[in-house]
């Protein structure tokens, strides 16, 4: 489903804070399960998401997200490709904090173009069911607490029925219970 193959990643290049990020990385992840990314802080694991994703270019290698190559592409067609088949979970939530939690969960079906008010509305329902945030779905992202932004974060990433999803540090900002709480949510949705 993934494909990496001697991908490298700099930032400054050719400057005297050159950092080389990613180093002639390849990899084969599979179509199911889970797989998890692990290093120290600073060591390029935001990076690497960010590039399998699409949202960073890299300076060489090439990538493949089924099948389709997502390096040297245009902007549009990467994001094409993560719109329809990449469901994405920042550590930082990035929902819009005054608009409801139905609303931020509800723009990720405009943005590939569902707009009948009917499928939107069933499929936010479910997807915030699923994550237990139905009751708040009237209520703007600014008044959630942390494990109730990552719940919705986790709901707009759904919503789309995506093939891939990508978590960057789902749990980096939660207490202990909530962090349990969203790791069985993404263990339950990888099987």
């Amino acid at each position: 489903m993934i494909s990496l193959q001697h991908v490298q990643k700099y930032f400054n290049r050719g400057r005297s804070n050159e950092v080389h990020v990613i180093n002639d990385t390849s990899l084969e992840l599979p179509d199911t399960g889970l797989v998890a990314i692990l290093g120290e802080s600073g060591s390029g694991k935001t990076t690497l998401l960010n590039a399998i994703g699409g949202l960073d270019k890299v300076s060489r290698g090439k990538i493949y997200v089924n099948g389709k190559r997502i390096t040297a592409r245009t902007s549009g067609y990467i994001d094409s490709i993560r719109n329809i088949q990449m469901g994405y979970i920042f550590q930082n939530y990035h929902l819009l904090d005054n608009r409801t939690v139905y609303d931020n969960v509800a723009l990720s079906l405009r943005m590939i173009g569902i707009r009948k008010k009917e499928e939107v509305n069933r499929r936010v329902s479910a997807v915030l069911e699923a994550v237990d945030m139905y009751k708040f779905r009237n209520r703007p992202a600014e008044m959630l607490s942390g494990g109730q932004r990552q719940r919705v974060a986790i709901a707009r990433a759904l919503v789309k029925n995506p093939k891939i999803l990508i978590a960057d540090e789902p749990t980096g900002n939660l207490d202990s219970d909530n962090s349990l709480s969203i790791m069985s949510i993404l263990k339950a949705i990888s099987k």
